[in-house]
């Protein structure tokens, strides 16, 4: 560690590598140490020990031309694939404009697959709104926990609930949000699905409803194809609740 940077000795022909490393830059110091000039040096001997460099490309022809390390890949791959001379700067102009299509595509999938998501999910906004939380609608957090990044385990309780969790921007709204979400589960409230699906259909405060309300008005427009009966004027609509039954510890008629 001592001698892996700013340390000069040109007359250093032999470098022994037995310091673990993922990071090329790291690994390409190491090895600079040995390739400086010096009179009657023609060559470096490196001994690699952790094959680094089956994990790190220290230099090609690519290294010498290409600002950009990841149109330098592209180009030493296109070089090695085509296994014939090619002209270095066509080579690079190339590998760049295969970096931008392969971004472009990548990005293009990235956003199908996004908005896929998306229409499967509900927007934690609009889910806030119709359950009148201004709570949630106002939250800001206050802990160094709570402004946190919400943790993968939060990410992955959101999604499975119905909530789009991308625009959840910190720990304690996500804990804030499950909580509601598990509270309104035990109330027998509406789910965030059934509020996305009944409010597109032009429902108003869809989550406010009772669970099984929204239900049998779901299984209704199912069953007429999806479309909405003709009876029912979704913006005007109260339904109808089933009257949750009283427990008094005992049995009323004994």
């Amino acid at each position: 560690m001592l001698l892996t940077e700013g340390w000069d000795c040109p007359s250093v022909d032999c470098v022994v590598v037995l310091r673990p490393t993922k990071v090329r830059s790291l690994y390409s110091q190491m090895v600079g140490r040995g390739t400086r000039l010096y009179p009657g040096k023609d060559h470096l001997l490196l001994l690699d020990f952790l094959w680094h460099t089956e994990r790190h490309e220290l230099c090609h022809p690519a290294s010498l031309i290409c600002e950009n390390e990841e149109v330098a890949r592209k180009m030493t791959e296109n070089i090695e694939e085509a296994g014939v001379p090619v002209d270095l700067e066509q080579a690079e102009k190339t590998a760049s404009e295969d970096v931008v299509a392969q971004r472009e595509e990548a990005l293009a999938k990235q956003l199908r697959e996004m908005r896929n998501r998306k229409r499967k999910l509900v927007d934690p906004l609009q889910f806030e709104m119709s359950i009148q939380a201004e709570d949630l609608t106002g939250y800001t957090p206050s802990f160094g926990w709570e402004m946190a990044p919400p943790s993968e385990k939060q990410v992955r309780a959101l999604e499975k609930l119905g909530i789009f969790p991308d625009q959840i921007d910190n720990a304690g709204k996500a804990a804030k949000l499950l909580d509601r979400l598990d509270a309104r589960r035990q109330e027998g409230l509406t789910t965030p699905k059934q509020i996305r699906f009944l409010e597109q259909k032009g429902f108003r405060h869809v989550g406010t409803w009772d669970f099984q309300a929204a239900r049998n008005l779901i299984d209704r427009i199912a069953a007429n194809g999806w479309r909405v009966p003709y009876d029912i004027n979704p913006s005007a609509y109260v339904p109808q609740y089933t009257p949750k039954p009283i427990d008094f510890g005992f049995d009323i008629f004994d």
